[in-house]
Order: C-alpha cells, then sequence, then structure tokens
C-alpha cells in the first residue's frame, strides 16, 4: 500500500520561516538588514521631489496596521496586494469601515493568507473602535503623542490585537529614529540599539540617507503586479525589514 503523502496543513509537517521573526540589533544583523534594505529599495523607486512649500506624504499608519494584519507570518506582497484591493475597492475609509468581514474577505479570498476571516473581522473591529474613539479612521496622532499617552488609546481600543499594538508602537520608534533631527537616544534605548556601538551608528546612517528620498517608512516591495498578485520579489518591505530590529511583542495566537 503506497505511503500517504503528508499535506502542508497537517500536523508535524515544518511550517516554512516567518519572514518575521525578530533580530536582535547586532553587527551581524545590520550587515543582513542594510543588504536587504538596499535590494528592495532598488525595486521601490522614490516619490518625486516635493514641490517649493510641500512635504512628502508621511507613513498613514491605519493601513500600517492593515499591513500588519494581513501580512503577519507572510511577505510583505500579500499585505501590499490586500492593501491596494481594499484602497481599490472602497470609496474611503468610511465606507470600509462598516463593510462586514465576509464582505472583505470576499475581495482577498484567492490569495492564500491564513485565517483569513479572523484577519478581516480583527480589522472590522480595530477599525471600528478607533472610529469611536477618534470620530474618525485616522492613527496620525500617534507621532505627537507621549508613550504614557499612546498606551491609554491602545486600552481603550482592545480590538486592535497585541501584535498590531507592538507593531505599530516598534513603528512610530523606528521613525523617530529615521526622521527625527533631534535627539534619538531615547528611541535607540527602547529599541535596544547599543548608541556606543560603532556598527549600530553606521547603521543608522545609512539608514537615513537611504530612506531620505522616500520621506517615510515604506511597506512596499516593488511594484503593484498586474492580475491581482503578490509582489513576491522581496520577503520584507523596509519599514518591516527595520522593525525586524525592535523587540517582540505578543504574537497572534
Amino acid at each position: 500500500m503506497p505511503t500517504k503523502k503528508k499535506s502542508k496543513a497537517e500536523p508535524g509537517v515544518e511550517a516554512p520561516p516567518d519572514p518575521r521573526e525578530p533580530l536582535t540589533p547586532n553587527a551581524e544583523n545590520f550587515a543582513t538588514t542594510l543588504t536587504a534594505l538596499k535590494a528592495v529599495l532598488a525595486d521601490l523607486p522614490p516619490p518625486s521631489a516635493p514641490a517649493e512649500g510641500e512635504v512628502l506624504p508621511q507613513l498613514d499608519f491605519v493601513d500600517a496596521l492593515l499591513h500588519c494584519y494581513f501580512a503577519e507570518g507572510l511577505p510583505c506582497g500579500y499585505g501590499q496586494e490586500a492593501r491596494r484591493r481594499i484602497a481599490e475597492g472602497f470609496v474611503d475609509r468610511n465606507e470600509f469601515r462598516v463593510t462586514e468581514a465576509f464582505e472583505v474577505e470576499d475581495l482577498l479570498r484567492d490569495l492564500p493568507i491564513p485565517h483569513l476571516f479572523d484577519r478581516c473581522l480583527a480589522v472590522r473591529d480595530s477599525i471600528a473602535q478607533i472610529y469611536n474613539d477618534q470620530n474618525g479612521v485616522n492613527l496620525g496622532f500617534l507621532r505627537e503623542a507621549g508613550i504614557s499617552d499612546r498606551n491609554t488609546f491602545f486600552q481603550r481600543v482592545p480590538a486592535v490585537q497585541p501584535h498590531v499594538v507592538t507593531f505599530l508602537g516598534n513603528l512610530l520608534t523606528v521613525e523617530e529614529l529615521v526622521f527625527s533631527d533631534k535627539s534619538t537616544l531615547r528611541a535607540q534605548q527602547r529599541l535596544g540599539i547599543d548608541a556606543k556601538e560603532a556598527a549600530a551608528g553606521k547603521f543608522l546612517d545609512e539608514v537615513r540617507a537611504l530612506l531620505k528620498p522616500y520621506g517615510k517608512l515604506p511597506l512596499d516591495v516593488g511594484p503593484d503586479l498586474p492580475g491581482r498578485k503578490p509582489n513576491l520579489a522581496h520577503p520584507l518591505s523596509p519599514a518591516c525589514l527595520l522593525v525586524r530590529l525592535a523587540p517582540a511583542g505578543k504574537r497572534r495566537g
């Protein structure tokens, strides 16, 4: 009798490596991250220089929230494609806010995202609580909020799952580290980066120079592909490559 092959879904089969597995911020991982960052930026042209008096748009933290929910455990191309479909499928964030989870699931059904409905439901509940708290679907206020105010906000919106809270918090810290003109010593401490380490200083200088033309931490890995396919040319976006060096929080169960 022939031996039955195990499917990938069966217990005992080793799962593929998680591209988001955190890395210790040391010289070796700084070098690895920098190499990967340069590779993905080569496929991600910077935006056109803004006109005089204008500034480049900042990272949208609601986009980051969606990206984290849909790309967790997967290459960033899945989060990028999910965000694109949501942006194209709904007139605005308010229409998306009142959409049922199964409708979003239908929009993304052909993407092999594990626990897709659960993720869609978590997104719906998170967006609803953010709206109820802020009277709008916007998280830009988190930039100016202190650490305690951020923590208080996330306590008021418990639907935002712990791994997303950790991701957003680390993303805010990395953004401060890369783009702030003020002292970033505290930001480095929050990320566990030794400010006295020569490799850390060199790494941060190179990252700042590489990302300056973008004005933000990109969540994309390259151009959107035709045929509604996720771009899998690179496992992680620039934003996620850098957040990978930050302290790990509670993962989705």
